[in-house]
């Protein structure tokens, strides 16, 4: 397939809402017609206000959303200019996101519904200074943020991510060449459950060993975070912060009521204990290299996940991904990929593997979906190999190694296809 490194500029008009100012941008596709037979011709996008490393989490906090169709249809792009990371639909016609509560020293997980008219409204929000106040938190490191990812439960309360820091001391996470007293700060992450109320429900804590007893693992890549520049965190105890976990994901298990939580910087999809609530937070299992499934034998080179985006599992026994392989990139300059497996939960074996290659390298960002008509949509956030800054969209047929079309936009988080506002 011929590389498409088109950048694509913004639409002449702009729309106003909530205070501020977004532009809706022309995608390019490759082919121009899109095949027929697409159930899902709308898509949800979260698109990226500033550059890369302007100040802390400016690349997914200083975006806006934007629901467009992939058809043109007339209607269409809608737009909701507040400042906020897209996160998850819910499936009750909203969508949640996350932001930097201006002036503040906060952050607020936003639910956005429509009014009569489709315009976007506020529906719920959560604070993380709220939630700080709340037991257990209370007991524990405090949030520093909300970041990444916001999901809807079965009951109606909502699952965020959040993180955290602690100064430790460790020769693994501090190693002695950086850090000659083995002290520093680590950033780590919680899943904090609230209420439609914003009353905490329960709370999963890396930092707690009976929940994550794995504090002297550090980053697969060394990775490290600062106030400022790329990539960016809101440490408050150090100058630098070993961005330990980086948690980036979150999905909900109907089988047995426990949260998958995707820990970007130890290539680890973990299972945490949650029960309905009712679950002590522990780990399940880990899903990765040196975690507790066996690999079956595979032709596919590198078959662990690599620094991924987006873990769900949309058909039981099923996980997928976008596949961004920071480490494989880095080692041999192997490429990102859709990655999806075959699992066996109960023997703890890897039983398949399939990839869809997207013949890019993506950094940081992305997105993967089982659409409805069976075929799978990958999102590359940041390609490397552009001349400006820019998002691939990919739809491949089950099993092909060759897309059926690709879309190029602005640079986003994550995109979401719809069938409507705000519907798979």
């Amino acid at each position: 397939m011929k590389r498409i490194t088109t950048i694509v500029s913004f639409a002449t008009f702009a729309l106003r809402a909530w205070g501020q100012t977004c532009s809706a941008p022309t995608p390019v596709f490759n082919p121009p017609v899109i095949p027929a037979g697409e159930t899902q011709p709308l898509e949800l996008n979260g698109f990226q206000r500033l550059p890369p490393g302007y100040g802390p989490m400016a690349t997914e906090l200083n975006t806006f959303a934007m629901a467009s169709s992939i058809y043109g249809a007339s209607g269409f792009p809608w737009l909701d200019c507040k400042a906020q990371t897209l996160t998850r639909i819910t499936g009750a016609g909203t969508f949640l996101g996350i932001a930097a509560a201006p002036g503040e020293d906060d952050y607020l997980t936003y639910e956005t519904g429509l009014t009569a008219q489709q315009a976007p409204t506020v529906v719920t929000q959560w604070s993380m200074k709220a939630a700080n106040l709340q037991p257990p938190i209370t007991g524990q490191q405090p949030l520093i943020d909300w970041n990444h990812d916001a999901i809807r439960l079965p009951n109606g309360w909502t699952a965020i991510i959040g993180d955290e820091e602690m100064m430790v001391t460790s020769p693994t996470q501090c190693l002695t060449s950086h850090f000659p007293t083995n002290y520093c700060d680590v950033m780590g992450a919680k899943i904090v459950v609230m209420d439609s109320a914003g009353t905490v429900q329960w709370v999963w804590d890396s930092f707690d060993a009976s929940q994550f007893p794995y504090l002297s693992r550090r980053a697969v890549l060394g990775e490290t975070c600062t106030p400022t520049g790329a990539p960016a965190c809101p440490i408050k105890l150090a100058p630098v912060a070993q961005d330990w976990l980086h948690a980036n994901s979150l999905w909900y298990d109907p089988a047995d009521g426990n949260l998958v939580i995707n820990l970007r910087n130890q290539c680890w999809i973990v299972k945490v204990a949650y029960h309905n609530g009712a679950g002590n937070g522990s780990v399940v299992w880990r899903l990765g290299p040196q975690g507790d499934f066996t690999m079956l034998r595979t032709s596919v080179p590198y078959p662990w996940e690599d620094h991924p985006h987006d873990v769900t599992s949309p058909i039981p026994g099923e996980y997928s991904m976008f596949d961004n392989g920071n480490g494989r990139y880095a080692q041999s300059g192997a490429l990102s990929r859709g990655l999806v497996y075959q699992i066996d939960e109960a023997a703890h074996e890897v039983t398949g593997i399939q990839v869809y290659p997207v013949n890019v390298y993506s950094e940081g960002g992305g997105s993967a979906q089982l659409l409805t008509n069976g075929n799978w949509m990958f999102l590359a956030g940041r390609p490397q190999d552009a001349a400006g800054v820019y998002s691939e969209e990919f739809e491949f047929a089950p099993n092909a190694s060759t897309p059926l079309w690709t879309e190029t936009l602005p640079q986003q988080y994550r995109l979401i296809r719809l069938s409507s506002l705000f519907y798979y």
